[in-house]
């Protein structure tokens, strides 16, 4: 016999108003999420890959300026990203991407994440990318191109777990739990973010 002991929590509600969604939700893919979180909270953007799995569009928020020089960026607690992704500033994909190769978690009020090399400047509140691979100046792409948003929470423990998926519609932006900038939200641009 098995047996699981869960305590009651809820998101906060963050969906507005539904105009349309994907017919039969999407899959979640978990295989990046491993080791980094259980469970996946609403109002997460999400792409799709050539397979048809659906994966977290990864950001995180920039918590110090970042100069032209420094391959060291700190960002707030609250990210998915891990050692050996690559990543760019900002989602007009303007500066250049590189490879991660540590996070310092050790400070209780953010993290250091640690680049190959260096990518751009930023200041504090612009939001660190999830890309594709390592990339000169202009030529950044995204992993995955952002295409819904999740509507419901995802056990990443446990395989093939479907979330509904919302293309048209409002969502509060101040309940999302990472980060999007302009440039994320014009790929969005039957959602209205309020």
């Amino acid at each position: 016999m098995f047996r699981k002991k869960e305590s009651e929590f809820q998101y906060a509600p963050g969906i507005e108003k539904i105009i349309e969604d994907i017919q039969g939700g999407g899959t979640i893919a978990r295989a990046e999420l491993k080791g980094v979180i259980d469970e996946l909270p609403p109002l997460v953007i999400v792409g799709k890959d050539p397979n048809g799995l659906y994966h977290v569009v990864k950001t995180a928020k920039v918590t110090a300026i970042v100069s032209d020089a420094s391959k060291k960026i700190q960002v707030a607690k609250n990210h998915l990203l891990k050692v050996g992704e690559a990543v760019t500033l900002g989602g007009a994909l303007k500066g250049a991407s590189d490879l991660i190769t540590s996070i310092d978690k050790s400070n209780a009020g953010y993290d250091e994440i640690t680049l190959a090399g260096t990518i751009g400047t930023a200041a504090i509140g612009d939001v660190l990318i999830l890309a594709s691979a390592k990339a000169d100046a202009g030529a950044a792409t995204f992993k995955y191109v952002p295409e819904a948003i999740t509507m419901n929470k995802v056990d990443t423990t446990v395989a093939n777990q479907q979330s509904g998926l919302l293309v048209r519609g409002t969502v509060n932006e101040k309940v999302m739990p990472y980060l999007i900038d302009v440039a994320i939200k014009a790929l969005l641009p039957h959602i209205r973010f309020t």
